[in-house]
């Protein structure tokens, strides 16, 4: 109907109303499959495909797809990756996610003029770590305990949309990746995601 394959549909409230319609319907599925894939997870039931994962591959990947969003909103996205990174052992698909998320959520509470910086960087002890900060709206220590909570929503994020499941997700994507996720965050001086994936030798040491 929206592309008027059968003909011209009148008059223009008609593509108005299809157009509520259909981001009426984005959102339904957004929220269940991300429902879905909580759920899962959480009844330890995600169906995870660990392989030898090139992170800063899917870095620019997931950096890629948002640089128009990130120029839309006149946010700079700005990349600093260590070359020297070993693979990861995780779910490539979920990374992906993980990633696109938390970019996207840092680009959307940046106002114009800002910042997002994704990096990674390997620590004495050998964990890999990736950082996603930005120069956005922040949030205080009882916002980002809300934040993470499932279904509850801040004033900013319910005037900006989304489900009240994005960071849920994404926290519980990381720890099914056995990693770590940790956010560092003040009112208007913006927001530092972590997740580290511990080093691949430790994590065979203690699996064995």
């Amino acid at each position: 109907m929206q592309e008027e394959r059968f003909g011209p549909l009148g008059n223009k409230k008609y593509k108005d109303y299809l157009k509520d319609i259909l981001t009426s319907g984005s959102y339904v599925i957004d929220l269940v499959n991300d429902l879905l894939d909580l759920s899962k997870i959480e009844a330890g039931r995600a169906e995870l495909d660990f392989q030898d994962v090139d992170v800063n591959g899917v870095l620019v990947d997931a950096s890629s797809l948002l640089q128009e969003e990130a120029r839309r909103a006149r946010v700079i996205l700005r990349m600093s990756l260590d070359s020297h990174l070993p693979g990861l052992m995780a779910d490539k698909r979920a990374l992906h996610q993980i990633i696109l998320n938390l970019m996207s959520n840092a680009i959307k509470f940046t106002p114009e003029g800002g910042q997002v910086i994704v990096s990674t960087t390997r620590t004495p002890d050998g964990d890999v770590v990736i950082r996603v900060k930005d120069t956005g709206i922040g949030m205080t220590d009882q916002e980002i305990a809300t934040a993470l909570e499932p279904f509850r929503q801040l004033s900013t994020t319910r005037k900006s949309g989304g489900t009240g499941l994005g960071l849920p997700l994404t926290k519980a994507l990381v720890e099914a990746n056995r990693a770590t996720f940790s956010i560092k965050s003040a009112r208007n001086a913006g927001t530092l995601v972590e997740i580290t994936f511990p080093d691949r030798k430790s994590t065979r040491l203690n699996s064995s």
